[in-house]
């Protein structure tokens, strides 16, 4: 992402516009090693390309969800990552689910966002009012598990049904999962 002056003005006024939303999570956490407060809201408001930095997909098929676990063993509903440069966000979306749990996506279709903001100087590269990263929902087609990329953070996937999911994932996963039930 090229930060221009007009890059960083859409990125502040696309942060004051979310004061109409409630996020369905707020997290903080540490992104390119600085800390940052990501907020999550399930929306189909149009989002700025020059702002997405990485896309995410949640994953059902039939009745069940594709929960993802990490290395450290956090489990979570969005596989997903960074966009290549050149890359569309579904393209970029299809590509990091195949590579993180091996799932074919089906048509994408938009449920919200994520908004991230670094709590302090953000590194280069990285607008002061944050970048976001578009959620969809998708029916995952076909499993290969050779497309796996077994480099990255992710260890595994499992479909779970759903009904098991809402019980066991933290509460901002099951209400975006009830919200991509609804789409």
């Amino acid at each position: 992402m090229t930060l221009t002056i007009a890059v960083m003005a859409q990125a502040e006024a696309f942060a004051a516009s979310l004061a109409d939303l409630t996020p369905v999570a707020e997290r903080r956490g540490n992104y390119v090693d600085a800390p940052v407060v990501a907020r999550t809201y399930v929306s189909d408001r149009a989002l700025p390309v020059a702002l997405v930095r990485s896309a995410r997909a949640l994953v059902l098929r039939r009745r069940a969800v594709v929960v993802v676990r990490e290395r450290d063993g956090y489990r979570h509903i969005t596989p997903g990552g960074r966009l290549e440069p050149g890359e569309t966000v579904e393209a970029a979306v299809r590509r990091e689910v195949l590579e993180e749990c091996g799932w074919r996506l089906g048509a994408l279709r938009p449920l919200g966002f994520e908004h991230v903001q670094h709590l302090e100087t953000p590194p280069p590269g990285f607008p002061a009012a944050g970048f976001i990263n578009p959620i969809f929902v998708a029916e995952g087609l076909s499993f290969h598990r050779s497309a796996r990329d077994m480099t990255q953070s992710e260890v595994g996937s499992s479909l779970v049904p759903v009904a098991r999911a809402l019980r066991e994932l933290p509460d901002w996963s099951a209400t975006l999962l009830r919200s991509a039930q609804m789409r």
